[in-house]
């Protein structure tokens, strides 16, 4: 009898299953651990929408975890979004525990939405802080520090308080004080514009020094020549 060729189709596939046998893995095999991105969430510690200082720095630490895990070594993109912001580093990764942190220092100007991005794979988050008038810092003058007066001319001394990065302080307490002649007031409260005022007379001719004073704070020295 004459032997049939065997067709090239099946000699096709007994080739190619060494092949697929070598390709495939088993259905026992594990499959690898995620090491690197992406990364299903981005948290931080601080609670978002909240208020501080003007020109205030924040330590921020955002934590980047997958299904749950955290995840070392991830790089952490950090970008000030609004607020004029500045932060102590750009991008950084995270430690063993997941985390990575960054300084943020608010924008100078009080009641101004500040905007960090925090951005880690595919994972993201963003922190707003509204900015507040911070404590009293300074005094500065907003009348002449010298004065020439005639005797029992009154001089209206005025002064404008404002904190670190230079806001006006509202509602401040600013005490006087003066080497001779008499004061209107022992003290004031400084305006919508953060400005203190203060009224001196003196009956005698001479030269005194009028002081604006903030407690531990700050002083400011007005020296008035009666003639």
């Amino acid at each position: 009898m004459q032997r049939r060729p065997t067709p090239v189709a099946f000699i096709a596939f007994i080739a190619l299953v060494p092949i697929a046998s070598c390709l495939g893995g088993s259905s026992n095999d594990v499959a690898p651990t995620v090491t690197s991105g992406p990364y299903s969430a981005v948290s931080t510690e601080l609670k978002d929408s909240t208020s501080a200082p003007a020109a205030s720095i924040i330590l921020v630490r955002a934590h980047v975890t997958h299904a749950g895990a955290v995840i070392p070594a991830a790089a952490v993109k950090f970008t000030v979004a609004t607020g004029h912001g500045l932060l102590s580093v750009d991008s950084t990764s995270t430690d063993t525990l997941g985390v990575a942190t960054v300084l943020w220092t608010l924008g100078d100007t009080a009641s101004q939405l500040n905007t960090l991005s925090i951005v880690s794979g595919d994972g993201a988050d963003s922190l707003h802080v509204v900015t507040v008038v911070g404590s009293p810092s300074y005094l500065i003058p907003v009348t002449s520090t010298t004065n020439d007066v005639a005797t029992g001319t009154p001089v209206t001394i005025q002064v404008r308080v404002t904190d670190r990065p230079g806001n006006p302080v509202i509602g401040a307490t600013v005490f006087w004080t003066t080497t001779g002649g008499t004061l209107g007031s022992p003290s004031s409260v400084t305006d919508a514009a953060g400005v203190a005022r203060a009224t001196f007379t003196s009956a005698q001719p001479g030269a005194f020094t009028v002081s604006a004073v903030l407690p531990e704070t700050a002083t400011r020295d007005f020296s008035i020549t009666v003639h």
